[in-house]
């Protein structure tokens, strides 16, 4: 599962930004008046911010000077929660995979995070900045975070706004190689009058300005980093402090972490919220899910994170030996995606390392593909989830989602007509072939016989061998490739596939929440490349025609406008078949009944409250 961090969907839209000359009234910063309505789960937030977490009483001197996680109490009230992807590394700013971001809830800080509402409430900030309360400029290119007074972090260290520069900083410096810059390009220049207040200058209206210091699963930025820690360093992803931090802003500090095996966090004692209910969080590197869930049913974990749909029966069956079932309803998706990259760019910009399958630069053999996935069976008979999960665009479960598209059918015969007619006839062995005019304009043979990558996982496994017995009945051979996912989802100094362009075809899930930019997966300027290492287009797509779309998308705060745009680019994708939607997920939790599990919702994910977690044993 990746994070998709740099680009986010949702019904927050900020309305408070857009600019006084248009003459509309100005809203609170998180005031949401979405253009359609969005579902329960989904709803945005309205009115004032909503309030933080009662925190702590107020100190100016850390509880517990110089403390250290590696060498703390582990204590006796513990909970275990099973992972079936280890993260590549802690520190969520660089990393792409969902299972960094969670652990970077439970021990990071942001300015915000999304509450089980999916509101942004305050968490090391004051309030949500917003035009009414003056933190807003009237133009929408200034920006002003207030934190809170005598915050920490672990190690006694004071949380300033220059902690907030810093992380500017770290983004603005080509020799640390973050997953992407894609949120803070935008950013002219941070000023910290006083040790409370970051005011963010922005080179134009950014309406997603709230997820780059925010901290959720599903952000471009991972929260505030610290300057004390990191100062005078570069190649930051390479380093110690990234790969299994010492120090912590949240609830919770990494006291060790065995590759394979397990980590331990410790509660933070200097953390400035309340106090955490659980003296640690052990979390249990298993295999696959069912390894996960079998531990539940046995009662060595307490909980078990990220599962399917496919899974919701099987923990349904486990009710009488004390397990509960947990759903939110999410704005992620499944998706099959296509190697679109070419070594020579267009116009000279988005250049790839290398070429992606030649045919797949034909929209018609595209859409052979997708109409030749039987996605909808898929659907009902494995996932047993009904017609709500079959998708046409990559924003369901969302007021952004333009729901006057319809998914493609299944239709094999349409399929194997489209092949025929853009010049791949199936040869003797039944496997189409033919030539491909190469981007450069020389013409190269080629076959069908092509790679799927994605994870280990059961669930993925279960993917790719209905997707290539469909495409095999129109001449597709399928090769499934499945990697761990801390490889599967490295970054590019590390040699992953997905980022250096080593693929034909892929499978992960992502979202574009909470704000519905996707500049950073789609654009140009962030196709990987040795060029480009921190890119975060993984589909190597370089399309001028949605450059201009997502630019758009960007350069209004309005809702209304915003949706008319994020509308055309959804038409865009589907009459382009940029990718195929396989079907849309939700959040699926299994957890023992002696478990207090806090309320989570689609945005905050489960751990976005970590120290409210609990046990009765």
């Amino acid at each position: 599962m990746k994070s998709k961090l740099y680009a986010l969907l949702s019904v927050f839209v900020l309305a408070s930004i857009v600019l006084a000359a248009c003459g509309s009234p100005a809203a609170t910063a998180t005031q949401a008046p979405a253009p359609t309505e969005p579902p329960a789960a989904t709803q945005a937030p309205t009115g004032a911010p909503t309030e933080a977490p009662t925190a702590a009483p107020t100190q100016c001197a850390p509880a517990v000077p110089n403390w250290d996680p590696t060498t703390a109490d582990v204590g006796s009230k513990t909970m275990t929660v099973a992972f079936e992807q280890e993260p590549d590394v802690a520190v969520g700013n660089f990393s792409n995979m969902s299972f960094s971001a969670w652990i970077n809830q439970m021990f990071g800080v942001g300015t915000g995070k999304w509450d089980d509402k999916n509101n942004l409430v305050p968490y090391a900030a004051a309030e949500i900045p917003s035009v009414d309360n003056g933190d807003v400029s009237a133009d929408g290119l200034t920006v002003t975070w207030k934190l809170k007074p005598c915050i920490f972090w672990s190690d006694g260290t004071p949380i300033t706004s220059k902690d907030i520069a810093f992380t500017w900083k770290v983004y603005q410096d080509t020799g640390n190689n973050p997953i992407s810059r894609s949120d803070w390009k935008h950013v002219t220049g941070v000023d910290t009058p006083d040790d409370q207040t970051a005011v963010l200058h922005f080179d134009s209206i950014y309406p997603a300005w709230p997820v780059m210091l925010d901290l959720g699963p599903n952000n471009g930025s991972g929260g505030i980093l610290p300057e004390h820690i990191f100062t005078g360093k570069t190649g930051l992803e390479k380093d110690p402090q990234v790969h299994t931090p010492t120090w912590a802003g949240g609830p919770f500090a990494i006291k060790e972490w065995v590759a394979g095996d397990h980590m331990t966090l410790v509660a933070n004692p200097n953390y400035f919220g309340d106090k955490p209910k659980l003296d640690a969080i052990q979390i249990k590197f298993v295999a696959d899910p069912e390894a996960g869930l079998a531990a539940l049913q046995a009662g060595d974990v307490d909980m078990m994170v990220n599962l399917a749909e496919s899974d919701i029966e099987a923990v349904k069956g486990m009710e009488s030996n004390g397990v509960q079932l947990r759903v939110d309803p999410a704005a992620e998706f499944e998706h099959l995606f296509f190697n679109l990259g070419t070594a020579a760019g267009v116009d000279g910009k988005g250049k790839s390392d290398q070429d992606g399958f030649c045919p797949f630069q034909d929209a018609n053999v595209r859409k052979a593909i997708a109409l030749g996935i039987d996605r909808l069976s898929f659907i009902k008979n494995y996932l047993k989830e009904d017609e709500k999960a079959f998708i046409a665009t990559l924003w369901p479960n969302s007021s952004w989602n333009n729901t006057s598209i319809t998914p493609l059918p299944y239709d094999a015969d349409q399929a194997n007509q489209l092949l025929d007619t853009a010049g791949y006839p199936k040869g003797a062995d039944g496997i189409r072939a033919g030539d491909c005019k190469m981007p450069d304009g020389t013409s190269k043979k080629v076959k069908f016989s092509l790679g799927i990558e994605t994870t280990t996982a059961q669930r993925r496994v279960d993917d790719v061998l209905a997707i290539q017995a469909d495409l095999k009945k129109i001449g597709i051979d399928i090769k499934p490739n499945h990697i761990p996912a801390g490889t599967f989802f490295g970054s590019y100094t590390e040699g992953a596939d997905l980022e250096t362009g080593k693929f034909d075809m892929a499978i992960f899930t992502t979202g574009y929440y909470p704000d519905p930019d996707a500049t950073g997966s789609w654009d140009c300027a962030d196709v990987p490349s040795k060029d480009n290492p921190t890119g975060a287009n993984d589909y190597h797509l370089c399309d001028p025609k949605l450059d201009d779309m997502w630019k758009q998308g960007l350069a209004t705060a309005d809702p209304a406008a915003r949706k008319k745009v994020y509308d055309q680019i959804q038409q865009y994708m589907y009459d382009n078949v940029l990718m195929v939607p396989l079907y849309a997920r939700a959040n699926v939790y299994a957890f023992r009944d002696s478990l207090v599990f806090p309320p989570s919702s689609g945005y905050s994910n489960a751990f976005w409250d970590a120290e409210m977690f609990d046990v009765n044993k």
